[in-house]
């Protein structure tokens, strides 16, 4: 009889790897609050624990120099204070800047961060997540907490139903204007929650709760006051993502609400993320401004003179004068231009098969490579609607979904396609999860055509005719279609799906391979004209980053059951109101009941087919210092980029 139960080796092993990675993300009131704000704000180490550097930085900011409010600065910017062009950096700078320490120590002035884009307006998720400020944020390089940013301090009262929070005072946009409350407002107001001014056709699910907006109400102009009909379990998360503001100073004359004149078709043009991100002048509360903008070929950022954080020694960030993106549309000539030393940073875009060159130019000198993770993977998503009505019942057989993934060889594809650096594993919560289970982490996972073969049987799809095919019930093969990327495309869906096609063979089932541009492959994904989609597992360290995923959270997803709303089953619904409940809640033992009941939902019915875990190999040019060993390439905090730390990077003299 095939085995149901998992070797024990494996959930040993996947435990031992465990102890390496799991992170404790503090979910909510991780930070104590401070009304008053008495003292410096100091960002959490950067670097803690075994194999991570110990900066040789001071711990903490002097009292002497806050108090006498010397702090340094860039040489460019004393040059234009003695000229007259920008006020002392001691005015510069809030009462409170938020600390820094460097990863490793202290930094000097100068030079430019070089960086490769694919595209410009395409790829601004690229410029964004690398300079991305807001009230919150993560620690980085990796997320254990949530602690503060534009703001000084933030306090809840009524079980999570109001928030109040206090920005930091002094806080200046790069032009030297104040940045209040008031730009906040004119961001969520006027821009996310007016349908005729924002960019998407729905404000971001992370600003409703109970599908409802919050309400933003201003006290003064630095304290902020948000509230809802039902606790807010999200917000700080959603207050850690891409600035919650922008320049009513600059953009205020371009809204109806604001002058009769303007109209809306102007004024989306001129605020969409893109124009707000990348046009020269346009002011910013980041590292870095935009200067220069030659459209398809280059992004200039220079220094923002008010940048609110300054190191340990009192010296405002960021180190780098300047970081440039070039555009360079194909990642295989960022890849030649990293390994030449025209290019500082290489992690966008690398992949796995991108490994062996890397590795083997490493030995130059000029780059180090950093292999971090597992973060998350390769996956393939069935589609539960699909337009064939037998494959469609074959898919939403619980049997026949457990034999698919009992049917893939994980480990002969981490050792072909990835190098060993994919961690196999089965569909559930990623090792970056709190509510992370090694045991689930690996059901259905282990490679058994035998238990594969006998499921199927069990599920009425057998061999009558002897031709090595199983049948659908109506008598027709048992075939479907893998759609990936190519060339190129995240995860190497090529070479995975092609190794899977071999496996299910082997099982009874027919597979076609469908690799095209990404351009066509996606909106076959959101048109519902896909049959299994090869992809990453989205959001699996934290889930509600993208809910939608994971339960019938709108009338077409998540988009791998698009009919979800309407056929159900029971157990996705069972998981929806879990989400629900989890997103409205701020105790955390009650969020770990509903997140842990989400999780056991969904790896026990396995709508999606996960391969495993995959380590991300980037690198950076020895001639920055302050690179982070640590990396967390997930969409949930903001991608590779950010936790990359560039304000506290320097250029070597």
């Amino acid at each position: 009889m095939p085995n149901p139960d998992p070797p024990a080796s494996s959930a040993r092993s996947a435990r031992t790897r465990r102890s390496r990675f799991l992170l404790l993300i503090c979910l909510l009131g991780c930070l104590a609050p401070d009304p008053e704000g008495g003292g410096p704000d100091i960002a959490p180490d950067a670097e803690k624990g075994p194999d991570r550097a110990v900066s040789t930085a001071p711990v903490t900011l002097s009292p002497d120099v806050m108090a006498a409010r010397s702090f340094g600065e860039a040489p460019m910017l004393k040059e234009r204070v003695e000229d007259g062009w920008l006020p002392p950096v001691s005015d510069r700078l809030p009462t409170n800047p938020l600390v820094i320490r460097p990863i490793n120590e202290i930094g000097v002035y100068g030079g430019t961060i070089r960086r490769g884009l694919t595209g410009d307006i395409v790829q601004t998720p690229g410029p964004n997540k690398t300079m991305s400020e807001n009230l919150m944020g993560y620690s980085r390089p990796m997320p254990d907490s949530l602690v503060l940013g534009l703001a000084q301090s933030y306090a809840f009262s009524d079980s999570g139903r109001v928030a109040v929070f206090k920005l930091r005072e002094g806080l200046k946009w790069s032009d030297g204007h104040p940045f209040t409350v008031d730009d906040i407002l004119f961001y969520y107001d006027d821009i996310v929650h007016n349908e005729d001014a924002r960019e998407g056709v729905a404000p971001p699910a992370g600003w409703l709760v109970d599908g409802k907006p919050m309400v933003f109400e201003a006290v003064d102009d630095r304290t902020l006051r948000v509230s809802a009909t039902k606790p807010m379990g999200r917000l700080l998360h959603q207050l850690a993502r891409e600035l919650t503001g922008a320049p009513k100073h600059v953009l205020g004359h371009l809204h109806p609400r604001y002058n009769v004149k303007a109209n809306y078709e102007t004024f989306r043009d001129s605020s969409t993320s893109a124009m707000r991100l990348l046009k020269p002048g346009r002011p910013t509360m980041s590292a870095w401004m935009p200067v220069e903008w030659i459209r398809g070929q280059r992004i200039v950022y220079e220094r923002n003179p008010y940048y609110w954080k300054v190191d340990t020694e009192g010296n405002q960030l960021p180190y780098a004068d300047r970081i440039v993106f070039n555009v360079i549309q194909d990642p295989q000539v960022i890849l030649l231009k990293f390994i030449n030393g025209e290019i500082d940073l290489f992690g966008r875009y690398t992949r796995i098969d991108m490994f062996p060159v890397l590795k083997a130019e490493e030995a130059n000198g000029k780059f180090k490579l950093r292999i971090t993770g597992p973060n998350r993977g390769p996956t393939f998503h069935p589609n539960w609607d699909a337009q064939n009505p037998q494959l469609r019942e074959a898919f939403r057989d619980l049997r026949v979904r457990k034999a698919l993934s009992h049917g893939m060889n994980r480990e002969e594809i981490n050792q072909i396609v990835y190098y060993g650096l994919l961690e196999p594993s089965g569909y559930s919560f990623g090792p970056l999860s709190p509510y992370f289970d090694p045991e689930a982490y690996q059901k259905y996972a282990w490679y058994d055509p035998q238990l594969a073969n006998s499921l199927l049987d069990d599920a009425g799809y057998l061999d009558r005719d002897g031709d090595g095919y199983r049948e659908f019930k109506d008598g027709s093969i048992f075939q479907i279609t893998i759609d990936f990327v190519h060339p190129g495309g995240f995860f190497n869906g090529g070479p995975v799906s092609e190794l899977v096609a071999d496996h299910w063979k082997d099982i009874g089932i027919k597979v076609h391979l469908n690799g095209a541009l990404r351009d066509i492959i996606v909106p076959r994904r959101y048109n519902n004209e896909f049959e299994v989609h090869f992809w990453g597992l989205e959001g699996p360290n934290d889930p509600l980053t993208y809910a939608i995923g994971w339960g019938i959270l709108g009338s077409n997803v998540p988009y791998w059951h698009q009919n979800a709303s309407k056929e159900g089953p029971d157990w996705l619904w069972d998981a929806t109101q879990e989400i629900e409940q989890a997103m409205t809640t701020t105790d955390p033992a009650k969020l770990r009941q509903h997140m842990t009941r989400v999780r056991d939902l969904h790896t026990e019915n396995v709508p999606l087919l996960t391969v495993g875990s995959v380590y991300n190999v980037w690198g950076a040019s020895t001639r920055l210092g302050n690179v982070p060993e640590q990396n967390v390439a997930d969409n949930a905090f903001l991608g590779w980029s950010r936790p990359v730390y560039h304000e506290q990077i320097y250029v070597k003299q």
